[in-house]
């Protein structure tokens, strides 16, 4: 494989993204999410919405979700929020030192002191459907030794990766740890977690089939998606009558302009096609009209009926 550097007469002008984004959304975000981040970063001060949405190919709608979400992640911060208050230091994932492993001879030494961990190995060998290797067994001392997690812990997370076809050590060592640093280490923790995560996907899959989505969602998509079904608790209906509004305002799907729709809808207590007609479209705001996310005016019709309705006064001198 060839190596690569950067081009130096590139680097006369360089812009930069947070060292966060990187390290903790780098497969979380879209790549809708990530152009529009991009081009963030490359105006400055000078970001125009409609310039933005020209650029990366979205509309400007759409380009507002992206920014929404980077704000809720913590990268950005929108002009009226209020200044974020001071929090302690909390370990990250990016804070835990490189591991170091135990060797093969530290391995084969403690297989002999503790018979248990033999029978720990082949439990996890035959979920996997395949042998170990020298560095699988050290990495699954490491887990249950230095970073402290129970083999009963580490059983279940080798299950749930096979579940989600990645039945490899290397991502069973990487969901383990992540747990750890969200504190989510015991057997009992560990499956309230994946059943989260089940539950999740199920939802997911789900809005997936019932929208006619041809790309799955990502892992913060499948979460609002769960959060319409579970908390919020619409019904198909509503979810495609949500869709289509989306559509027609957005010209392609867009989560982000459909979960402001549903999230209205919920706060109103909207959970029927005929309530919507019967709220009020849009309210007067300091003399201009404002409206909701799902219709921007009064229809042809309505207007055309107001306007034969009115007749001018005049007063009488």
């Amino acid at each position: 494989m060839a190596e690569y550097n950067w081009n130096p007469r590139e680097l006369r002008d360089v812009f930069v993204l947070p060292a966060g984004a990187v390290d903790n959304l780098l497969t979380l975000a879209t790549a809708e999410q990530w152009r529009v981040l991009l081009w963030f970063s490359r105006q400055r001060q000078a970001f125009d919405l409609e310039a933005c949405a020209k650029a990366v190919g979205l509309t400007a709608a759409e380009c507002q979700g992206c920014l929404d979400f980077w704000a809720q992640q913590g990268i950005l911060l929108a002009d009226n929020a209020p200044a974020p208050a001071p929090t302690p230091a909390v370990k990250t994932p990016g804070a835990r030192p490189a591991a170091v492993k135990p060797v093969w001879q530290e391995v084969v030494k403690y297989q002999k002191e503790h018979r248990e961990f033999t029978a720990f190995l082949q439990e996890v060998s035959a979920r996997l459907g395949r042998p170990l290797n020298h560095g699988d067994n050290a990495t699954l001392l490491y887990l249950i030794t230095t970073a402290g997690i129970p083999s009963a812990s580490v059983l279940m997370i080798v299950g749930y990766a096979v579940s989600v076809g990645k039945a490899s050590v290397r991502y069973v060592e990487s969901l383990a740890l992540a747990w750890a640093d969200e504190e989510i280490v015991t057997p009992e923790q560990v499956d309230d977690k994946i059943r989260q995560l089940q539950e999740t996907r199920v939802s997911a899959d789900k809005v997936e089939k019932l929208l006619g989505l041809t790309r799955s969602l990502n892992a913060a998509q499948a979460k609002t998606a769960h959060k319409w079904l579970s908390a919020w608790c619409f019904s198909d209906g509503m979810l495609q009558h949500a869709q289509t509004i989306t559509l027609e305002k957005c010209e392609k799907f867009s989560i982000a302009y459909m979960d402001k729709i549903l999230e209205r809808w919920h706060a109103e207590g909207i959970d029927r096609p005929e309530k919507i007609s019967a709220t009020p479209t849009a309210t007067k705001k300091k003399g201009v009209v404002a409206t909701n996310p799902e219709q921007s005016s009064l229809n042809s019709e309505e207007l055309e009926a107001q306007l034969l309705k009115y007749r001018p006064k005049f007063n009488k001198k």
